[in-house]
């Protein structure tokens, strides 16, 4: 993972945890990144609902017309 993400999922960690809020996300060009940089934050189940990976047209029109 780019080192440079994990300020930023901490900062966002962080933030979910004190408003007791969660997250879910879909990604596409990202591969999954920004699921790991959330997941990597010790605790993470606090916070991180889950998420999807849909990167080719294909899996696109397949999966998010479900």
């Amino acid at each position: 993972m780019d080192g440079r993400l994990e300020p930023m999922a901490r900062d966002v960690a962080a933030l979910l945890k004190a408003r007791g809020e969660t997250i879910a996300v879909s990604e596409s060009s990202t591969g999954g990144l920004v699921s790991a940089a959330l997941l990597a934050v010790p605790g993470a189940s606090a916070y991180f609902l889950g998420g999807g990976v849909v990167y080719t047209g294909v899996s696109r029109r397949v999966i998010l017309t479900l």
